[in-house]
């Protein structure tokens, strides 16, 4: 989990109030309040030690969420006079201090990733759009978020209410705007980078191109087996097995003993059989997937293609398209490798996996992303493909 250091509490148009907010301390002491009393009423009081080493354990955290309902923290935003009064400390008498707005080193929006709390230790991104003065290293949080395009959208807003720089710190190099530039189009006649050049596809590509009804498509290889297919299809043949056990069973093909009433036994085996087909029927069709990306009626499109048929269609409007670039994925993290025990020695270690590079075509209310299987020069050439495709209305 993750939070933001204050929260929006007021927001007109010449004022806006981040504040932190007590409530979720004042619930926290309570329950370790609860947890406190539970100890001294159910621990015996014969226990001695035990007993109080357990109420004192609970007390270190009712502690905690006594700090956390006296403290204060408010950025107060003035707008008109471009000031922002900072008040940050313990009630009754936290410390204030007054900035220019103009000090700040912009509003930045980084992207983290946590742990999801579940038992495969799985960790998922969030995105935390932050206000930074000159000389912090993270700045104050003001929002938080799990979707991607609602931390950008939030981010734009942000940087354009307080005029300020947005610093895109997603990458793996800050990207600094200005907060004028931030809804140009690519397609804007304003932008100095409009005019593009058709780029040169790189020798040996993996990427097809091909003409559909007068405009030109960019097609994908398809993946192949991953280790997720592999898996979907052993799963969807472990189905089929116990389905067709079950049923030669039922026939007396083989000697095995099968308990249930006969309607039972007529309709599961069967049932388990097909849902495995079915299983193992789409893990081979996602295996043949090509990805086809193309521009038409003033969209940029991508769809999946397999032995004939598209499925999966997104777009965005090339008028509404601000970026394509290159930059890390941001899927969900699992750790790999294996652990082995020998003699209660332990061998190997598990580690997350890397972030892989993938082309991100971005706009206010839409972000896609495809292109994470390429090699680097051909994915390099793709994100060019697509820039001049959004301009000049096709494919090079």
């Amino acid at each position: 989990m993750a939070a933001a250091a204050v929260k929006l509490r007021l927001e007109e148009p010449s004022r806006i109030l981040f504040a932190h907010s007590p409530l979720g301390a004042f619930v926290f002491t309570l329950i370790a309040l609860g947890f406190t009393w539970g100890c001294w009423r159910f621990v015996p009081a014969e226990e001695g030690i035990v007993r109080w080493i357990f109420v004192g354990f609970c007390l270190l955290f009712v502690l905690a969420g006594v700090f956390g309902i006296f403290w204060r923290y408010e950025l107060d935003i003035d707008l008109g006079r471009r000031r922002i009064r900072i008040r940050r400390g313990f009630w009754p008498s936290p410390q204030t201090s007054d900035h220019g707005l103009d000090e700040a080193d912009g509003v930045w929006l980084t992207m983290d990733y946590r742990s999801s709390g579940s038992k495969s230790k799985r960790k998922v991104p969030w995105w935390f759009v932050s206000l930074k003065f000159p000389g912090e290293k993270k700045g104050t949080r003001i929002f938080v978020t799990r979707n991607e395009t609602e931390g950008f959208a939030k981010w734009e807003h942000y940087a354009e209410r307080l005029r300020l720089d947005a610093v895109d710190a997603t990458g793996d190099e800050p990207q600094r705007r200005s907060w004028e530039a931030l809804d140009e189009k690519l397609v804007s006649s304003e932008r100095e980078d409009r005019s593009v050049r058709a780029p040169t596809p790189p020798a040996g590509t993996v990427i097809r191109t091909r003409s559909n009804r007068g405009w030109k498509e960019v097609l994908l290889p398809a993946p192949g087996f991953n280790g997720g297919l592999v898996f979907l299809v052993l799963f969807g043949g472990a189905f089929t097995a116990l389905g067709i056990t079950a049923l030669l069973a039922v026939l007396g093909v083989i000697d095995m003993q099968v308990q249930g009433s006969e309607v039972a036994m007529a309709i599961v085996p069967p049932v388990f059989v097909l849902v495995g087909l079915g299983v193992i029927w789409l893990g081979i069709i996602d295996s043949y997937k090509e990805t086809i990306i193309g521009v038409v009626s003033g969209e940029l499109f991508i769809e999946r293609l397999a032995f004939g048929r598209r499925s999966g269609r997104r777009a965005i409007p090339l008028a509404d398209i601000e970026s394509v670039s290159v930059a890390g994925d941001v899927r969900s993290r699992h750790r790999t490798g294996v652990n082995v025990d020998i003699g209660g020695v332990r061998l190997g270690k598990k580690k997350y996996r890397d972030r892989e590079d993938e082309i991100v075509v971005r706009a206010d209310q839409k972000i896609l992303r495809f292109g994470s299987s390429l090699p680097e020069e051909d994915r390099t050439w793709l994100a060019d493909a697509c820039h001049y495709a959004v301009v000049e209305g096709r494919f090079p």
